[in-house]
């Protein structure tokens, strides 16, 4: 049976986001320059018929990665291509052009109050921490940029918003500690770890199938120990009885991982565990489950396993016959074509394919589909645009954190319930419930009262 390294899949489980010392918090810049640019004086007719007329503004180096007449921002973003070349293959290509396009098309409608973004891109393989701390030192002290953008990989956040004050808006892996030790403002495209288990675990309760069970919550170390305590905590905050059942730290040895696994597996046996839920989305680990003669009442799964991802793992799909999962878009995986019903999602995929070339598919267990990254990315420049807005020509880290909680409500293509504000910095929120399909090997939107 094929088995997939577990560093290699830490993608999957969205905590999808640690050297060198920052500056010393003051809110200048990197740069001494004086030179400034002034914007023309415009005037606009109100419908009364009076004039307003605005002032010049003076631009300046506001802060570091700002100056005159640009603002630096830097992308993360995994090297998938160097993962598919060395074998380990995700259905999935790097989507440094795709940021490029969409932070270049902001420049076409004019850049930011008379600024032009300038873009810095690092692609890093998600496993260690080597090249995840090389990029975060390559775009806060190589290219010094205002804010970061893009995927990080666990704390890795914090060399960029605690050790570099420098701003981030990232995917997801929010915690209350990542937050609190952020010295630069710092927001999230998903919502922060803990509020979105809780919301897990409210969403299945609805289902029943919980009723007077016992909850097993599996994880791995090698995936996200955040992830994982996040969803433990949750359900025992709901009045669980929950059995923990961590692995990890086996160094790639996926024959130690099974027997560590299945010796858990045993264990929520013994402990009389009705309900599985499993916080790693890789199907390496349900695969192990079987290889180990574990069965249970239930399947709950915090992430999406593909069809083609358990295929890939020769996990028959029956075996998840019934299994529940979220999901955040509006229709849920098995229905992705109609995310084309969706004017924002059709605008985003026809402009990344135009501009990109790539192709994007609306199926989810296509070969190769870059629907989910090029929504992320489309959406995520629009969150980075609206704050950069919001904060006006003086572009500090105090004004673009007032930028990032101005935003409000927000319509991003493809997801429901989104909002940023004060106190409430991971957009994200909407869910909605899945089940297997054990013989088409599809996710259906799942209905409940």
């Amino acid at each position: 049976m094929h088995r997939m390294h577990p560093g290699l899949v830490l993608f999957i489980a969205l905590s999808l986001l640690a050297s060198a010392c920052g500056d010393d918090g003051s809110e200048s810049t990197g740069s001494t320059t004086s030179t400034t640019t002034v914007a023309e004086t415009t005037s606009t007719s109100e419908p009364d018929g009076t004039v307003t007329t605005t002032e010049p503004i003076e631009l300046t180096a506001s802060h570091r990665g700002v100056t005159e007449d640009t603002i630096r921002v830097g992308v993360f973003t995994y090297d998938w291509d160097r993962l598919a070349a060395f074998g380990v293959k995700f259905g999935v290509t790097n989507a440094g052009d795709m940021w490029e396009a969409a932070l270049h098309e902001v420049n076409e409608r004019g850049g930011i109050h008379g600024r032009q973004l300038e873009v810095h891109i690092t692609e890093f393989l998600p496993v260690g921490s080597d090249e995840s701390d090389r990029a975060c030192v390559e775009l806060t002290e190589d290219h010094e940029v205002f804010v970061v953008v893009g995927t990080s990989l666990n704390e890795q956040i914090l060399c960029v918003t605690e050790l570099h004050e420098t701003a981030a808006i990232v995917a997801g892996g929010m915690t209350e500690e990542r937050l609190a030790r952020a010295r630069a403002p710092y927001a999230t495209f998903a919502a922060p770890t803990a509020v979105r288990a809780a919301d897990v675990v409210e969403l299945i309760e609805s289902t029943g199938v919980l009723d007077g069970a016992t909850v097993g919550v599996t994880g791995s170390s090698d995936v996200s120990v955040t992830g994982f305590q996040a969803v433990a905590d949750a359900f025992t905050d709901a009045g669980f009885e929950v059995v923990e059942a961590l692995t990890g730290g086996a160094g790639g040895d996926l024959t130690e991982i099974a027997r560590d696994q299945a010796i858990l597996f045993e264990r929520m046996v013994d402990r009389g565990v009705d309900v599985t839920v499993s916080t790693t989305g890789v199907p390496l680990e349900i695969a192990n489950a079987i290889d180990s003669g574990y069965e249970t009442d239930q399947w709950i799964l915090t992430t999406i396993m593909s069809g083609r991802g358990l295929r890939d793992e020769n996990v028959p799909w029956s075996y998840l016959d019934g299994a529940i999962t979220v999901a955040n878009t509006k229709v849920g995986s098995s229905a992705q074509p109609g995310l084309a019903d969706d004017p924002l999602v059709a605008e985003c995929v026809d402009f990344m394919i135009d501009e990109t070339g790539q192709p994007i598919f609306y199926e989810l267990d296509v070969e190769l589909n870059n629907l989910t990254q090029a929504l992320v990315v489309c959406n995520m420049v629009k969150i980075l645009e609206e704050a950069l807005l919001n904060a006006g020509p003086v572009l500090t880290n105090d004004s673009f954190q007032a930028g990032i909680e101005a935003i409000g409500e927000i319509e991003l293509a493809g997801y429901t319930d989104a909002s940023l504000g004060p106190g409430d910095l991971g957009a994200v929120k909407g869910l909605r419930l899945l089940e297997f399909d054990g013989t088409a090997g599809v996710w259906n939107p799942l209905e409940t009262d």
